[in-house]
């Protein structure tokens, strides 16, 4: 969709975001509109921010034995995750190495070999290729010689993370040491259990779901039916540190028992932290909210300037999962589902919105809330890897 931003020059919007970036928290204002829609802008965050920086691709317990893989899309580029012999999680291209024909479309599932669909060129766990059909009638064909394309990828936390970068500038379990050491490591979210995989597309640019999911200013007047019903006081959020690599807020609950407080089985927890919630982002789009009886996050990708994808997931900790019978595990699956779609709801047509109205060329001046530093946060890093 056109507007009297998309057409602006890349050195305008870089320029607006680079005096957004600059202003003090006190003073500053919301990321420029033009950022949302402009198209040379789109083009360019795809190559600055996407097929550079480290992006979620799901968690490691989705792909538990070996064969098992989950597929995922960076930007133009299709992923594919695989559990290794040994253990270890590698990740390529999804596409196979004759004339590129994505591999597997399948978003998970488990395999010895991988035969694309086209020519049945077929790839072992590896990568590796192992059987090209007919390529003997070729001279000098070294089916050793062929294999699909690595990437880069990383665990932390129970989360992986693949980058496109030849050279990655940085590695997750560094980066984001502060965060794990400080905040997050308490909860061990690697013993949480994937419980759901899902996946949405919404008509809004991948940055209006980044600054809603950031922010809790808006929980108690749209999540009225979810989140608003823990009932925390505005007053009580608390803003983490600034960092190039996330940012985060936090607050706790009244009630130290029922749904966002610890089981009494949980006993990696103390104090206030059995009844803390904590919102955090992994720049540029990995989205959690964490606590102490369940973890959802939001893996976000561009689809143009005006469509995003979200992949999204639930995961348990093992403690709650035991209390679930095998009986009643599908119909505590099925109401879970169901609260979170109703969330995703309440925010659907608000995110919406925020990419509606910044489309026009005349706007207030905007202005942040106290407990929106985040959105300031996120636009100092965006304004870190692209208009350098």
């Amino acid at each position: 969709m056109y507007n009297a931003h998309s057409n602006l020059p890349l050195a305008t919007t870089l320029s607006q975001l680079e005096e957004a970036a600059a202003c003090p928290f006190d003073s500053a204002r919301p990321i420029p509109a033009a950022l949302n829609h402009a198209q040379a802008f789109h083009q360019h965050e795809q190559q600055a921010v996407f097929s550079q920086e480290w992006v979620c691709v799901g968690r490691a317990d989705e792909v538990p034995e070996p064969g098992d893989y989950l597929t995922h899309q960076i930007s133009e580029t299709p992923v594919l995750l695989v559990r290794q012999q040994d253990g270890s999680l590698k990740a390529f291209v999804n596409a196979c190495a004759h004339r590129f024909a994505c591999l597997m479309p399948a978003q998970k599932g488990s395999a010895k070999r991988f035969t694309c669909r086209y020519h049945a060129w077929t790839y072992d766990c590896s990568g590796q290729l192992l059987r090209a059909p007919g390529m003997e009638m070729k001279t000098g064909f070294d089916v050793s010689r062929h294999r699909l394309r690595p990437l880069h990828c990383s665990s932390w936390e129970g989360f992986v993370y693949v980058t496109l970068a030849e050279q990655p500038r940085s590695d997750p379990a560094t980066s984001l040491a502060p965060l794990r050491e400080q905040i997050v490591g308490r909860f061990d979210m690697a013993c949480y259990q994937t419980v759901m995989r899902e996946s949405m597309v919404w008509d809004a640019n991948w940055k209006n779901l980044v600054e809603n999911f950031t922010e809790s200013y808006h929980v108690p007047v749209v999540h009225r039916k979810t989140f608003a019903k823990h009932n925390k006081p505005l007053q009580d959020y608390v803003c983490g540190e600034d960092s190039d690599y996330y940012c985060y807020h936090r607050a706790t609950q009244p009630e130290d028992s029922g749904s966002g407080a610890a089981h009494a089985d949980n006993h990696r927890l103390e104090g206030e932290w059995r009844r803390m919630m904590v919102d955090f982002c992994v720049f540029p789009s990995h989205l959690v909210t964490l606590m102490p009886d369940y973890l959802w996050y939001i893996s976000v990708q561009p689809q143009g300037s005006d469509r995003m994808l979200a992949s999204w997931g639930v995961a348990v900790p093992p403690e709650v999962l035991a209390d679930i019978g095998d009986a009643q595990y599908e119909s505590w699956q099925a109401e879970f589902k169901r609260y979170i779609e109703v969330a995703n709801d309440e925010d659907k047509d608000l995110v919406q919105a925020l990419h509606q109205g910044s489309a026009s060329a005349i706007l207030p001046e905007g202005t942040y809330h106290p407990i929106e530093r985040n959105l300031w946060q996120f636009t100092r890093y965006l304004a870190r890897v692209c208009a350098k």
